[in-house]
């Protein structure tokens, strides 16, 4: 059976992977279960991304450890981690003609390899996923004239079409515009709620607390929490790290983050980790 949880223990990053460089955070630890939405939000240079890429096993750690089932991730081959986690990151570079079936395509799993040409027998499950994602109209578009938000949904139907059951998505929802950030949480949620796994990063709080079971705040220096999304979401410990007045209300059920400057030009910081 594929595993569907990841274990951090005691992980420390440095930027870039490192050694001599500066210390993102130290002493994390979080279980990420099946049917957990686990989301990663800090300041722009904290560290989101470079989790993300140790969870999937494409960044070196200072310390620590990542486990995939039980076992590390040095344990794992690299085809069968590619069986057990779809990592999606940040930037994509696309320098050959390909449309969006073909981009797609590549990342569809077919008995115990992968096919470096679409084949016919991946069509249906090919489609399904575009279907579900929008993209039905757009499949024989070269995905290097699509726009920010569409190339990113090619992204994430990539990312579905491994099969895995954890999801590692870096800022999934960056130039989507409000209705497909609501289709991606819908995929998401459902991904969850089938037994999968979710970890994504996000920038947009009230984005990142609708998607949220758990999450990660990692503060930018050099310190990180993990927790369920109430114990995380605090709008006192989330302006402190943003160093913005934020506050928590209540919209139809369901909190929203109403942002401000501080008044001073240099906040008072406390230490959350």
């Amino acid at each position: 059976m594929k595993p569907r949880s990841l274990h951090v223990e005691g992980l420390a990053l440095q930027a870039g992977g490192l050694p001599r460089t500066r210390r993102l955070f130290a002493g994390l630890d979080f279980r990420a279960e099946a049917g957990e939405r686990w989301v990663v939000i800090g300041p722009n240079g904290a560290g989101k991304s470079s989790l993300l890429a140790a969870l999937a096993g494409t960044f070196r750690a200072a310390a620590g450890t990542v486990r995939l089932g039980g076992s590390a991730l040095a344990e794992w081959s690299t085809v069968e981690l590619a069986t057990a986690r779809a990592w999606s990151p940040q930037f994509w570079f696309d320098p050959f003609p390909s449309t969006v079936f073909e981009t797609a395509a590549l990342a569809h799993r077919r008995g115990r390899a992968w096919a470096f040409v679409p084949q016919a027998s991946s069509e249906p499950k090919v489609l399904a996923v575009l279907d579900r994602l929008a993209l039905g109209s757009l499949r024989d578009v070269d995905v290097r004239i699509l726009s920010g938000g569409e190339r990113q949904r090619v992204a994430l139907a990539t990312a579905l079409l491994q099969e895995a059951p954890i999801l590692l998505l870096d800022e999934p929802a960056s130039h989507l515009d409000p209705a497909h950030q609501r289709l991606l949480l819908r995929v998401l949620r459902e991904h969850a709620d089938a037994g999968g796994t979710v970890v994504a990063s996000l920038h947009d709080l009230n984005l990142a607390w609708d998607l949220a079971s758990h999450a990660v705040l990692i503060d930018g220096r050099g310190g990180a929490f993990a927790g369920t999304r109430a114990q995380v979401f605090d709008a006192a410990r989330l302006g402190e790290v943003f160093g913005v007045t934020i506050e928590a209300v209540a919209v139809g059920g369901a909190s929203r983050f109403l942002m401000a400057d501080l008044p001073s030009s240099e906040p008072a910081r406390r230490d959350f980790s």
